[in-house]
């Protein structure tokens, strides 16, 4: 699966302002459950009070990432308020022969953000706005988590999954360009919806489909449609 792989570096490129966190020295409880914390138990809201907020996953077959956690802004214990907030998934996964194979892996992803919840983090995510609110609560500020205890909990439950070759995870508090990379966010999740079409064996006219421009624009998307449309 190489179709997202321009819009990887895009936003790696759009990210040259951070910096790799040092390994996690708190291993930090994960469930598969989402917890609850309460505005009264909430130290601030990572993007929340309508702060700029994108959040994206993608992958690649070809591109090897460092299984690290990196950083653009301020870090968990130097935020006092509701912060702007980003998060970049990208991982590398196992060159499947066939692509709905690929998509299927996607989505299971995917899905691990709405299911899986750190202590002392709640998960209010959308994938249709892209957003990814992030409730931190008081009691983990107070015990000194950081973004890199908070990531690296993320990056081990990625890698868990036995076609995932390697991962990384980018945080963002500061943004240089948030317009470039929500635009950027929002073309990998209009290729995830185009394939969904695709592998979805949906009929259409090219011409007058909503999803054409990034067909064109994404290099591979147009003619994966056309090789299905052939089966």
């Amino acid at each position: 699966m190489r179709l997202y792989n321009n819009l990887i570096n895009e936003i790696k490129s759009s990210l040259n302002h951070s910096i790799i966190l040092p390994e996690s020295k708190n291993s930090l409880n994960v469930s598969n459950k989402n917890s609850v914390i309460f505005l009264f138990d909430t130290a601030f809201e990572l993007g929340g009070s309508q702060k700029p907020c994108v959040s994206t996953l993608a992958v690649s077959s070809d591109m090897t990432f460092s299984n690290s956690v990196f950083l653009q802004g301020n870090d968990l214990n130097e935020i006092k308020t509701d912060s702007p907030f980003g998060k970049f998934v990208f991982i590398e996964v196992e060159d499947f022969p066939d692509e709905q194979d690929t998509f299927n892996k996607i989505k299971e992803l995917e899905a691990l953000r709405y299911h899986l919840s750190v202590d002392g983090f709640m998960t209010r995510a959308s994938t249709l706005s892209m957003r990814e609110q992030i409730r931190v609560s008081k009691k983990a500020i107070k015990s000194g988590v950081t973004f890199s205890d908070y990531g690296n909990a993320l990056l081990k439950e990625y890698l868990k999954f036995p076609y995932v070759k390697s991962a990384e995870l980018y945080f963002v508090t500061d943004f240089n360009d948030f317009e470039k990379l929500n635009s950027v966010a929002k073309k990998i999740s209009q290729t995830t919806s185009a394939l969904n079409h695709i592998f979805d064996n949906v009929m259409f006219d090219c011409s007058t489909c909503n999803l054409k421009e990034i067909c064109d624009e994404v290099d591979g998307l147009k003619e994966l449609h056309l090789k299905n449309i052939k089966k």
